[in-house]
């Protein structure tokens, strides 16, 4: 766990770094690409891409239960599995569609937007399931992001989105995070 946190923080201050500063801001317009961390659920890296003056697709890879767990918890049939070792531990991906528009004009200095969307959620158990556990789902995010005149590249944000998990079973879930992105 603690080496994944190490390489996500490491992400984040050369994307951060290479920035370079500017006037404006330039989050989704002369910088399109953005690449950072989100704390929650999935806590990982994050991705977005702006496909538009309103639209963007966004990604994430998500970890949990890396390293030492130690912890039990129940699987679909209903038993109860108890980790105590060292292994392998979940990964996650999502894929969102975003629509976003300003939300508040800072006078300059910030800019706030929210954002809407639809897309995907993949979601692989490792350990103690032999790799055969897995969960697909379409979500809706919402959130808010904040962006900066100085510095120009930097986006933060936060995000709720309901999941509904189609396969192998059906259930409702609910995922969040808060993160931070730096655009090239």
């Amino acid at each position: 766990m603690a080496r994944h946190l190490r390489t996500i923080a490491g992400v984040v201050a050369i994307v951060v770094c290479a920035g370079g500063g500017a006037r404006a801001t330039e989050v989704g317009y002369s910088r399109k690409y953005g690449l950072g961390a989100v704390v929650g659920d999935p806590t990982g890296l994050s991705g977005k891409v702006w496909v538009g003056q309103t639209n963007a697709i966004d990604a994430g890879l998500g970890f949990y239960g890396y390293g030492f767990r130690g912890g039990c918890f129940r699987d679909r049939d209903g038993r109860t599995v108890c980790d105590r070792r060292y292994g392998n531990g979940s990964t996650s991906l999502h894929v969102d569609y975003l629509w976003e528009s300003k939300l508040v004009d800072g006078r300059g200095k910030v800019q706030l937007d929210w954002h809407i969307g639809a897309g995907g959620r993949a979601f692989f158990l490792g350990d103690p399931c032999a790799l055969d556990c897995w969960d697909v789902g379409v979500r809706g995010p919402l959130g808010l992001d904040l962006t900066f005149n100085q510095p120009s590249f930097l986006e933060v944000f936060v995000e709720i989105a309901p999941v509904f998990y189609v396969a192998p079973a059906t259930f409702l879930a609910l995922e969040g995070g808060l993160g931070v992105r730096g655009y090239f």
